[in-house]
């Protein structure tokens, strides 16, 4: 007599694709568009409402699945918990409702993510990757058009400024490689590296692009790729003809703005968007506080820099600064959960999705070093949390590291 088949249980539906839009829309408000809606003027108002919903109705449907990695959570909500708390030592001038908010918007996504992953972590993740390869074509291909672009004619799209729309073009071209590598080297996924480069080159950004270089010099200490020449050839050979035709069509477009932005005013003139500015106000308050910090938002109503500079724009900085060691040390321990999780799942089962995620986040804990705020960090702590929880898949083999 057979053993009746073990059904798996049911993947994640819309709710991915509805939890990956609330992330990637962020802060966006309709007035952007011309609209004035109390209370819903706010997406992530309706966004949360509808994600919550979702993850409600599906809750039947997520079977026992043994997971690991789930520990990780911890530490990142336990970060969370102490930002909120600080609110009770923040300057009594401080303006705390807005950045409180951002932070438990945060926390929400995180906590979504950790759900949805420890329901099946290879699709979800898998999915989420996906999402990113569309969406930098559709930021692309919006850019494009001349709209959105901002002030000095750094491209930007669809309400986002240059920092945003530079860590989706980038994650346009990790996911491009990793499309190519899934698919067993189908050379289709590589025709849109040449171009994200492009509109992240245009975006202006040089932290994005450090942050690209950082990433890239962390991926090849870590994977120790042995080049096989009869293998990357054909791919090498189509990246430059692609980079070659991009350069002739588009180049003299924003040749006068790269010689502006990257070399004359970075090389030349030193310019760096008052970020040293920042960073020294931030470790002036740390040494000033520096066991508790200054409490949320007390960088702003302390250095009181103005409306346009109103957080570090790097993310230990701010966290030293309003956190003290206390919050340094709990921003440490969470990197240190996720990146120890991550190599116990890769160890029992290695993933490339899983991979994939660890170096998109890596990537977007890069670019904040140099620009946003806490909220801006969101995609860093969904990736990372992606890349570390593993579910057992029953439907598939022994997946091979790349």
């Amino acid at each position: 007599m057979t053993a009746p088949a073990l059904v798996p249980p049911a993947r994640p539906g819309v709710v991915i694709y509805l939890a990956f839009f609330a992330a990637l829309a962020g802060r966006f408000v309709l007035t952007r568009v011309g609209l004035e809606v109390p209370l819903l003027n706010d997406v992530r108002v309706p966004l949360y409402i509808g994600l919550m919903l979702c993850i409600l109705l599906e809750s039947h449907r997520i079977g026992p699945r043994a997971a690991t990695g789930g520990y990780c959570l911890l530490p990142i909500m336990g970060l969370f918990g102490y930002q909120l708390l600080s609110a009770v030592w923040a300057p009594s001038h401080a303006v705390t409702g807005p950045m409180s908010a951002d932070i438990v918007a945060v926390a929400f996504l995180v906590f979504v993510y950790y759900v949805l992953a420890r329901w099946d972590s290879d699709h979800v993740t898998r999915v989420t990757l996906e999402c990113c390869h569309i969406a930098a074509w559709v930021y692309f291909l919006a850019a494009s058009t001349g709209r959105g672009h901002a002030p000095g004619g750094r491209w930007a799209a669809l309400g986002g400024g240059p920092n945003v729309f530079v860590r989706v073009m980038i994650l346009g071209v990790i996911t491009s490689l990793y499309l190519y590598v899934r698919s067993g080297d189908k050379l289709r996924w590589l025709i849109g590296i040449p171009a994200f480069l492009f509109g992240a080159v245009a975006s202006g950004s040089r932290g994005g692009m450090a942050a690209l270089a950082i990433t890239g010099v962390i991926a090849l200490i870590a994977i120790r790729p042995r080049p096989r020449w009869e293998r990357i050839a054909r791919p090498a050979g189509l990246l430059v003809l692609l980079s070659l035709m991009v350069i002739v069509t588009a180049g003299p477009m924003i040749a006068g703005f790269v010689q502006s932005r990257f070399i004359e005013a970075t090389v030349g003139q030193g310019y760096t968007s008052d970020r040293d500015v920042l960073f020294a106000w931030a470790l002036r308050l740390f040494w000033q506080h520096p066991l508790l910090g200054t409490g949320i938002n007390g960088f702003h109503a302390i250095a009181d820099l103005g409306e346009g500079e109103r957080y570090v724009h790097n993310l230990p900085l701010s966290v030293a600064a309003e956190g003290g060691f206390v919050g340094m040390f709990l921003l440490g321990l969470a990197w240190f959960t996720l990146w120890h999780a991550y190599l116990r799942a890769q160890r029992r089962r290695p993933c490339l999705s899983a991979r994939t995620a660890a170096y998109c986040g890596i990537f977007i804990g890069a670019t904040s070093l140099f620009s946003g705020d806490y909220f801006d960090a969101r995609l860093m702590w969904i990736l990372l949390v992606l890349a570390a929880i593993r579910t057992a898949s029953p439907r598939a083999g022994p997946a091979s590291a790349p």
